[in-house]
C-alpha cells in the first residue's frame, strides 16, 4: 500500500553505511589525515627551511583555499564526462604527490604551486565523494549520510596533526611529508573497486537522460552558502583566538577546551545524525543557526573559563547541525545532473569562511580585542538567520514524500 506521509520523512530501515559507503568514509579519512599531516609542518618549514617570512606563512597556508574556490566550476563536467571514481582517484594522486613533494620545495613559490595543486585536488575529490554518496541515499536521509560522512574528514583533520609533528620530530621534514601523500594515496586505491557502482550524471529528476550539458554553477545554492558562511565566522575567530584569550581568564589547559568542542560536535554529528532529517531542514537550520549565536554571545559576555565552556556547548551543537541541515535544502529537489554543482557551490562556502572568516576576525580583534571577535561572529550568524528566515526558506517548498509499505 501507498500512503503520503504529511507528518514527516519515512522512516527507513536500509543500512546508511554499506560497505561502498564505507570505503569512501575511509579514503577521506586517511586523505585527510595526510593533510592534517602537513599543517603543523608548513609554518616550521616555511620559516626555518626556506627563510620565509611571517606573510610568506600565511600565504602559504591561504593560498589553498584559493584553487579550491576556483577549481568548482569546472568540476561537475569532469564528473559527467570521466565519472565520479576516475575523478575521485585523479585527485587522490594529484593530492597525494603534491604533499609529498613539499619536502623538496626548493623555495616559497614552489611551495605555494604544490599548495594551489593541493587545494584544487582536496575540492574534486571532496565533491564526487559527497556527489557519490547524495546519489544512493534518498532524500529523505541526505542530511544524516551528510552528518555521518562528515566525521571522517573531521577526524582526519583532528589525528593528521599528531601524526605529523610526531613523525617530523622522529625523522624530519622529508619523511613526515612523504608519509602523508603515500597515506592519502593509499587510502583511495579500495576506490576502484566501486567503478560499477559509478554516479549517472546525465539523469534527471524525473529519471529521464539528457545530452545537456552538466552545469558549472548552482545559484540557489548561494544564499544558504552564505549563511552557512556567516555562521563559520565565529567558529574561526574562537580557533584562531581562543588560544590567546583563555590565559588571559586564569587556565592554559586551552587543549581541553577545543577537545570538548571536537567531542560535541562528533557526539551530534553521529548519535544526533537523524536530527535534521526528522525535524526538517528548515527548524534545523534556524534552531542550529540560533545556537551558534546564543554560544558566540556568551562567550563574549562571560568573562571566565567556566563560562566558556558554558558557550562551547550550544556553539558545538549549532555548528554540528547546521551544515548537514543546509545542505539537505539545498539538495532538496536536484536531479543527478544537478547535484554536484549544487554540492560544489554549497561547499565552496566553506573555503570562503576560512579565507576571508580569519582576515575579518583579525580586524575586529585588532580593533576590539578578543572578545569582539565572538560579539563579530555573533552578529555575522544573525545577519544569516535574517537571510535565512527572510530570503532562503520561502523558496524551500517541501514536498511530502511518499512511503510504501
Amino acid at each position: 500500500m501507498t500512503t503520503e506521509n504529511t507528518a514527516g520523512p519515512p522512516v527507513e530501515v536500509d543500512r546508511l553505511v554499506t560497505r561502498p559507503f564505507f570505503l569512501i568514509l575511509l579514503f577521506a579519512f586517511m586523505f585527510f589525515v595526510g593533510i592534517g599531516m602537513t599543517l603543523p609542518l608548513l609554518p616550521v618549514f616555511v620559516k626555518d627551511s626556506l627563510g620565509g617570512s611571517d606573510i610568506a606563512i600565511g600565504v602559504v597556508v591561504a593560498i589553498q583555499a584559493v584553487s579550491a574556490i576556483l577549481v568548482r566550476p569546472w568540476i561537475n563536467p569532469r564528473l559527467a564526462r570521466f565519472g565520479a571514481v576516475r575523478v575521485i582517484m585523479w585527485s587522490a594522486v594529484l593530492g597525494a604527490l603534491s604533499m609529498a613533494l613539499m619536502a623538496y620545495a626548493p623555495n616559497v613559490l614552489t611551495l605555494v604551486i604544490l599548495r594551489l595543486v593541493l587545494g584544487g585536488a582536496q575540492a574534486a575529490m571532496f565533491i564526487a565523494m559527497l556527489s557519490t554518496i547524495m546519489s544512493w541515499v534518498s532524500e529523505w536521509r541526505r542530511a544524516e549520510a551528510a552528518s555521518v560522512f562528515s566525521v571522517a574528514p573531521y577526524i582526519g583533520l583532528a589525528i593528521g596533526p599528531v601524526i605529523g609533528q610526531m613523525t617530523y620530530k622522529a625523522f624530519g621534514f622529508t619523511t613526515a611529508f612523504v608519509l602523508s601523500g603515500v597515506i592519502a594515496v593509499v587510502g583511495a586505491l579500495p576506490i576502484l573497486t566501486l567503478r560499477k557502482l559509478d554516479i549517472n550524471l546525465g539523469a534527471t529528476s524525473d529519471g529521464d537522460v539528457t545530452t545537456e550539458p552538466a552545469p558549472r554553477f548552482y545559484s540557489p545554492a548561494l544564499l544558504p552558502g552564505t549563511v552557512l558562511a556567516l555562521g563559520m565566522v565565529g567558529m574561526v575567530g574562537m580557533s584562531a583566538f581562543l588560544p590567546l584569550y583563555a590565559p588571559e581568564l586564569g587556565t592554559l589547559d586551552v587543549q581541553w577546551m577545543f577537545f570538548f568542542y571536537a567531542a560535541v560536535v562528533l557526539s551530534v554529528r553521529l548519535f544526533g545524525r537523524r536530527i535534521p532529517d526528522r525535524v526538517g531542514p528548515r527548524k534545523t537550520g534556524i534552531w542550529s543557526t540560533c545556537l551558534i549565536i546564543a554560544g558566540l554571545v556568551i562567550m563574549a559576555l562571560t568573562p571566565s573559563w567556566p563560562g566558556l565552556y558554558l558557550a562551547l556547548l550550544p556553539l558545538a551543537i549549532g555548528i554540528a547541525l547546521q551544515y548537514p541541515g543546509l545542505m539537505a535544502l539545498v539538495l532538496s529537489d536536484v536531479d543527478d545532473r544537478v547535484r554536484p554543482s549544487a554540492i560544489s557551490t554549497f561547499t565552496m562556502f566553506f573555503d570562503i569562511a576560512q579565507g576571508l572568516g580569519g582576515l575579518v576576525v583579525g580586524i575586529a580583534a585588532a580593533l576590539g580585542g578578543y572578545r569582539a571577535v565572538f560579539g563579530f561572529g555573533a552578529m555575522c550568524s544573525a545577519i544569516g538567520l535574517v537571510i535565512l528566515v527572510i530570503l532562503v526558506l520561502p523558496r524551500y517548498a517541501r514536498t511530502a514524500p511518499v512511503v510504501t509499505k
